[in-house]
């Protein structure tokens, strides 16, 4: 599963397009060496991507461009660039290595709106620092025992190394969102809570039905523009942001464990066309519903 050497493959947005990864677990590693011309000039040019990104410099010194500033690190330390943020690197004239890993938030998330979306994963995406040093020595030891224990696993695949896996990276987003000081959401009272409840429970009733902002917030009992803050607050998307992704979520699933066609569940699932289900299916995972099937029969699930 680990991927060894530079190449990378940029579309025409600049984002990296990651290959050979399961949209059932969506995890790229790498190991690269940046001796004998293996990055060309030592430089990864400015790139960006859906996944967060964990590095670990084993090898030589590294300055990071990230956003609008410039980090460097040295042998042994390590750092944490957030979701869609514009990066480069460049190696010193030394040999280097270095190991990184790129994974969909929603290995950790889980489901949309879940509670390790909305109090840990969304927080960090939506208020965290685009990026965070990490150093061997003192509080940061953690962090680096849960790269390791990454890397580790993904190298030897025993048998249910991706719960293992998925337990490291929660530590790892844990780690970054106490070290970027990315507060807590506000806790949300009994009321507030049984009312977000009642339209996410609605919600998932009807998802076969053409829904609108306005049905939804009838379910709470409150306007659309409560409803609309509501939903940024507690879930931090919007409800019909909320409402796409739980379509998409619930097609996935039906994808697989059933055989029913894609057809039937992309209206099943509220979509106008089977075409439109399919484009907004590979928006939302990185694949089509017909790859995504075949995928999942491949994993043997």
């Amino acid at each position: 599963m680990i991927r060894y050497g530079p190449d990378m493959y940029l579309n025409d947005q600049r984002q990296e397009i990651l290959e050979n990864t399961s949209p059932l677990f969506d995890l790229t590693v790498n190991e690269t060496a940046t001796r004998n011309h293996s990055v060309p000039h030592s430089h990864i040019q400015p790139h960006w991507h859906h996944e967060m990104e964990v590095f670990l410099l084993l090898e030589g010194s590294v300055q990071i461009n990230a956003g609008e500033k410039i980090f460097t690190l040295s042998k042994g330390e390590g750092c944490f660039i957030n979701s869609e943020v514009l990066h480069s690197f460049r190696f010193g004239e030394e040999p280097g290595l270095f190991r990184s890993f790129l994974f969909d938030p929603g290995i950790v998330a889980g489901a949309p709106g879940s509670l390790f979306d909305t109090a840990y994963v969304r927080p960090l995406l939506k208020k965290g620092p685009a990026f965070l040093h990490f150093h061997p020595e003192g509080e940061d030891a953690d962090f680096f025992q849960a790269f390791h224990d990454v890397f580790r696993l993904c190298r030897d695949e025993p048998v249910g190394y991706e719960l293992a896996v998925r337990w490291a990276l929660s530590q790892i987003v844990l780690l970054s969102k106490q070290k970027g000081n990315v507060f807590p959401s506000q806790k949300v009272t009994a009321a507030q809570e049984a009312r977000v409840k009642d339209m996410l429970r609605w919600i998932d009733g009807h998802l076969g039905e053409q829904i609108t902002v306005e049905d939804i917030a009838r379910q709470g009992n409150i306007c659309v523009r409560a409803c609309q803050k509501v939903f940024k607050r507690y879930l931090h998307c919007s409800p019909t942001e909320y409402l796409q992704r739980r379509r998409i979520y619930t097609a996935a699933e039906r994808l697989s464990l059933t055989d029913a066609p894609i057809t039937t569940i992309a209206l099943d699932c509220g979509f106008s066309s089977p075409s439109y289900f399919s484009k907004r299916f590979k928006a939302e995972t990185g694949s089509t519903p017909v790859d995504y099937r075949a995928a999942v029969n491949n994993y043997g699930i």
